[in-house]
């Protein structure tokens, strides 16, 4: 059975929501990041800050960066680094190659030491070094404050050691603190990542559906709105969305992407607040009593209908033949609607599934496997089906 990227002919997914250089998208201020760090290498300044909020593309733009530097500059690449000072100085001195185990009783200013010898040795050979720290807004006040030390590693000329921060707004918050105000004077560069606006993101989601080798795949305006309006153009929630709305119209056997395939994919989600509706305080004193004399008349009558209407819910998804496809990497395949039930199956993104019935938030599914077919258990919240017949 193939997958929603054998469907529309892609190689591979085009929404995954891991860094991959392969797939960044140049926007503008994307672009203008880019040449700001590589000026921050050539003048030798040192110190820059990249603030954004999550899903803006801090990190693929900073591995976009790393990946094109030249073989004249070195690079120690930190990640979520909640260290202490002397754990941020190891961390760096492994990075370079420069530490090992018989390293971790040394002093403090033993392992200064070995990082400035390491900086001069670099200088005579021409190189320039980084020290690249991502989601730098969970470094303590008094680790950032060691950065700023380390940056006093200079010669007469230059700076031996050039440093970039990449965080949150929390980080931006944190440099503006009394205890940091020396360090913010250091800071050269400073960059602010945003969302993309619409016309961005119709170009990053034709970029990156090209690059996969989309060929066929229509997108509908009113569908590219919808997107729009439930990612603000926050990449990550873009990627999310696109990702899921692909397994929509897969499921729909469609190469047209409709409004409907978006809201399958935000409802699968789970982006969408069900609005409660508010009741005036008259109308609440009109319709209450009304409601206890509709009870008692026809409560009979409800609590006898009510087999019959869950039959025929449950005959229309019989005969619908109605498919769903698997949202999440690996899903438990259950023998009963119960997640204490024996596993009859694990399945894996992108599986297609027919529905055979449901029962409150279960799907129950059949599926192909080496020739066999397997029925099971499933909850609705890990399955995307059409959105016409899921409610």
């Amino acid at each position: 059975m193939s997958s929603f990227t054998d469907f529309f002919g892609l190689k591979e997914d085009p929404f995954k929501i891991t860094p991959d250089i392969e797939y960044f998208f140049l926007s503008q201020f994307h672009q203008e990041a880019i040449m700001s760090l590589n000026y921050l290498v050539k003048s030798g300044e040192g110190f820059a800050v990249i603030v954004g909020e999550p899903g803006t593309g801090k990190t693929i733009t900073l591995r976009k960066f790393i990946h094109d530097l030249p073989d004249s500059v070195e690079y120690a690449y930190i990640l979520f680094p909640n260290l202490s000072p002397e754990e941020m100085l190891k961390a760096i001195l492994e990075d370079f190659g420069l530490s090992d185990v018989k390293d971790r009783e040394l002093s403090k200013n033993k392992l200064l030491s070995k990082l400035r010898d390491f900086l001069i040795q670099k200088k005579k050979e021409n190189k320039k070094v980084l020290v690249i720290i991502d989601e730098a807004q969970n470094l303590p006040v008094e680790t950032l404050e060691e950065l700023r030390i380390l940056s006093n590693l200079e010669t007469e000329k230059e700076k031996l050691l050039q440093i970039i921060l990449s965080g949150q707004p929390e980080l931006e918050h944190k440099l503006n603190s009394p205890e940091l105000r020396q360090l913010k004077q250091r800071i050269t560069l400073f960059v602010r990542f945003r969302n993309l606006n619409y016309d961005e993101m119709i170009n990053y989601i034709t970029y990156r559906l090209a690059k996969a080798g989309n060929m066929s795949l229509m997108i509908d305006k009113k569908a590219y709105k919808l997107v729009f309006n439930y990612s603000k153009g926050n990449i990550r929630l873009i990627n999310l969305i696109m990702e899921r709305t692909l397994m929509a119209a897969f499921v729909d056997n469609s190469f047209s992407i409709k409004p409907h395939h978006v809201e399958s994919a935000v409802e699968s989600l789970k982006l969408i607040e069900k609005k409660k509706r508010k009741v005036a305080p008259i109308a609440a004193g009109i319709l209450i009593p009304l409601l206890l004399i509709g009870v008692l008349g026809f409560g009979y009558y409800q609590y006898a209908d009510r087999l019959s209407i869950k039959e025929k819910s449950e005959e229309k998804v019989k005969k619908e033949n109605i498919f769903a496809i698997v949202a999440f990497p690996v899903v438990n395949l259950f023998s009963k609607p119960e997640k204490n039930a024996p596993i009859v199956a694990y399945l894996k993104r992108g599986d297609k599934l027919e529905v055979v019935e449901k029962k409150d938030k279960w799907f129950k599914v059949s599926i192909k496997k080496n020739g066999k077919v397997i029925e099971g258990w499933i909850p609705d919240a890990y399955i995307i089906v059409n959105n016409n017949t899921k409610n």
